[in-house]
C-alpha cells in the first residue's frame, strides 16, 4: 500500500463505492433474515412442536391419589378423599337385622338419617362397636362407612397399588393393595351400588 492510503498497484480508494458495496451487502443480508408471514409461522410451529415433545426417556408424572387411610378390625383401607364429605363420632346407631349386607343400620347426622355400611365379610362377628363413620358422596352424602380411626391423609402414586388378594373380603370393591397391606376402596363403584 502507498503512503497516500491507495491500492497496492495503483489509483486511490473509491470510498462512496466501498459505502455503497457495503449498503448493497446489508440490505441484501436484512432481505435474507426478513421472513414472510407464512415462513413465521412455520417456524413458530415447529419450534412449539419442538417444545411440547416429551424429552426422550422421561417417565410421565405419576401424580397419583390422595386418600384418606383408616382402620377397621385390626385392618387399614384407604379412599380417595375427592369421596369423602365428613367424619363424624357416631352416638347411636338403630341396627337393620334384616338388611343385606354390607348395609348394617341408620344414624343421626346433621338432623337426617344416614345409612350405615360395614364393608367387613358379611360372614365376620357383628358389627364392630365402631365409634365414627366418614360419610362417603360425590355430588351429595350418599351413606356412611363404619371405621375404627382415621390414621392420616396421603398420596398413593397409582403404580404403587396392586390388584388385590382373590382371598380378598372385599375384593369386588376394591381399587387394589398398596405394598403395605393397606386395601384401596373403589369409592366410585361403591357410592354407584349403595345409592
Amino acid at each position: 500500500m502507498s503512503a497516500a492510503g491507495g491500492r497496492p498497484g495503483g489509483g486511490p480508494l473509491d470510498w462512496t463505492a466501498v459505502r455503497r458495496r457495503m449498503e448493497a451487502a446489508e440490505l441484501a443480508a436484512a432481505d435474507e433474515r426478513r421472513l414472510s408471514p407464512e415462513r413465521v409461522r412455520a417456524v413458530l410451529d415447529e419450534r412449539a412442536r419442538a417444545l411440547a415433545r416429551p424429552a426422550v426417556g422421561a417417565a410421565p408424572v405419576d401424580a397419583g391419589i390422595e386418600v384418606v387411610v383408616f382402620t377397621l378390625s385390626g385392618e387399614w383401607y384407604a379412599v380417595e378423599s375427592r369421596y369423602v364429605v365428613e367424619a363424624f363420632r357416631m352416638s347411636d346407631m338403630a341396627p337393620l337385622p334384616q338388611a343385606a349386607p354390607p348395609l348394617v343400620g341408620v344414624t343421626a347426622w346433621r338432623g337426617e338419617l344416614l345409612v350405615v355400611l360395614d364393608l367387613r365379610d358379611a360372614s365376620a362377628a357383628p358389627p364392630p362397636r365402631a365409634e365414627r363413620v366418614l360419610v362417603m358422596g360425590e355430588d351429595r352424602p350418599a351413606f356412611g362407612i363404619v371405621i375404627e380411626e382415621i390414621r392420616e391423609v396421603r398420596r398413593i402414586a397409582t403404580a404403587e397399588i396392586f390388584p388385590p388378594a382373590s382371598a380378598s373380603n372385599v375384593r369386588e370393591r376394591l381399587l387394589g393393595m398398596t405394598a403395605e397391606a393397606v386395601l384401596v376402596l373403589d369409592a366410585a363403584e361403591l357410592i354407584r351400588t349403595h345409592t
